[in-house]
């Protein structure tokens, strides 16, 4: 099966697979349409519009640019006529709403049922960008512990800045990873360009998904 599904990779030859988090395995739009709710409260106060309406707006321009792109807020502000001193600080304000978001997540059947097929066979690990507290809960709501062992689990908010993709040093914390392997031994799942580089950095072999689908990656780019 995951031959048919993932004819680029030399399957006998794997004993590792690790992925990303977010658009990986689970659409990135259900948390973004949970997060952006007190967040378009907040911006349609600020410009004195209707809260629908605004939310439409994010919604919208974040499925035209991604997570990566982090602007979106500012934009929003700007042309609506808020002055720049103001707009900082709604815009921090927002900042501080999406990572306070406390998401309501699961996983799709397909999703679960290969990580299922995965951890059979595999070793698994997961290495994620993103501030801390935020990417647990997000796993949590998943229940992806229940695959992912903690010492394979590791997020680039917990060790800092020069940690993140893609730069390779987060494969030093993994423990799955502990023994050398060779690059057609590790396989990593990702959703972005990004991920894509983090696993040349890291001699891996890359594979582009959305939700475990192979799909085309993103540009790279920083999540709020």
């Amino acid at each position: 099966m995951l031959k048919s599904l993932y004819p680029d990779v030399e399957w006998e030859a794997v004993r590792v697979v690790g992925f990303d988090l977010d658009g990986t395995l689970y659409d990135e739009f259900d948390f973004i349409r949970q997060a952006y709710q007190p967040i378009a409260a907040r911006l349609a106060a600020a410009v004195r519009g209707s809260v629908e309406s605004v939310y439409r707006t994010l919604l919208d321009r974040w499925l035209e640019k991604g997570s990566s792109y982090p602007r979106i807020f500012e934009e929003l502000l700007a042309a609506t006529g808020v002055d720049q001193a103001n707009a900082a600080g709604v815009v921090a304000e927002c900042l501080e709403l999406f990572r306070a978001t406390e998401p309501r997540l699961a996983l799709c059947q397909r999703v679960t049922h290969l990580l299922n097929e995965f951890s059979r066979r595999y070793g698994l690990f997961l290495v994620s960008d993103g501030r801390p507290r935020l990417q647990r809960a997000k796993m949590a709501a998943l229940g992806l512990d229940r695959w992912f062992k903690a010492g394979n689990i590791v997020v680039s908010g917990e060790h800092g800045p020069e940690f993140r993709k893609p730069s390779n040093r987060m494969k030093a914390k993994v423990q799955a990873l502990a023994q050398p392997l060779a690059p057609s031994a590790v396989v990593y799942f990702g959703d972005r360009m990004v991920d894509r580089d983090f696993a040349a950095n890291a001699g891996f072999t890359f594979v582009g998904v959305h939700c475990l689908v192979p799909a085309p990656v993103r540009a790279a780019g920083q999540t709020p």
